[in-house]
């Protein structure tokens, strides 16, 4: 009996023994999966990196034109207060006029 124990228990070791042999030996799938899955996660980070790189130019464009909006908008606002001036002027200038001044006024205005 005790002959069978040790047979049985050296075919096991062996048997240990080789299987870990060959798992060390041979390669894992995995890794190479993984590795397949990695270089496709880079791809992908690169693009999107430029598509952010894209909207980064396309929002500083927009901020350029907002920019020339603003300037356009601030000057429009300037004229229009230099012409409401002039317009209080004239109209301070017409209230101490008689008719036949206005009249001549306008006339001179519009050319008539």
């Amino acid at each position: 009996m005790k002959d069978y124990m040790n047979k049985t228990i050296m075919i096991l070791t062996l048997s240990l023994v080789i299987i870990l042999l060959i798992k060390s030996f041979i390669p894992q799938r995995k890794d190479e999966l993984l590795k397949y899955k990695l270089e496709q996660l880079d791809i992908q980070i690169d693009s999107l990196k430029k598509q952010q790189v894209k909207l980064i130019n396309k929002i500083d464009n927009y901020k350029k034109d907002i920019l020339k909006i603003d300037s356009s908008i601030t000057n429009i606002r300037a004229s229009r207060t230099t012409i409401n001036n002039f317009y209080e002027i004239k109209e301070d200038s017409i209230k101490g006029m008689e008719r036949k001044q206005i009249i001549l006024e306008l006339k001179k205005r519009y050319k008539y």
